[in-house]
């Protein structure tokens, strides 16, 4: 079974919700682990599951830049792709508004990433189908 985190700002639940329920027409071969609001983990339950991942999805949105939890997210995605864990990361760009280049919150192993640029729920869906179905 492949294990998919997928990182983003509770903030954008509806463009996320809509994402995740063209998600669920996966195989059950994979498994996808998210954290919406209202959520009762703590950060630590947040990590776990990071850790166990195969994959990471990072939704990035002016909210997810701004979001502590989705940095501390992409900090240890990073550590666990340098160590093998996870064997890669896809950044798709939920905002036309973000000047990927130019936005120094976006981490620098992120933007030395192909980085997906859409807006439709759907379009971002089969990004994240596509990226999946590689493994």
């Amino acid at each position: 079974m492949v294990k998919i985190f997928l990182s983003q700002s509770s903030k954008d639940i509806d463009i996320i919700n809509s994402i995740i329920n063209n998600l669920k027409s996966l195989s059950d071969y994979y498994k996808l682990l998210y954290f919406l609001r209202p959520y009762k983990s703590d950060m630590e339950r947040v990590m776990k599951n990071l850790s166990i991942s195969d994959l990471f999805i990072v939704f990035i949105t002016n909210n997810s830049l701004d979001s502590k939890f989705v940095n501390e997210e992409l900090e240890k995605a990073f550590e666990l792709v340098m160590t093998g864990q996870i064997k890669e990361i896809c950044p798709i760009l939920l905002d036309n508004n973000i000047d990927v280049n130019l936005d120094s919150r976006i981490p620098w192993f992120i933007k030395n990433n192909k980085i997906y640029h859409t807006k439709s729920p759907v379009k971002a869906a089969q990004i994240a189908k596509n990226f999946i179905c590689k493994y």
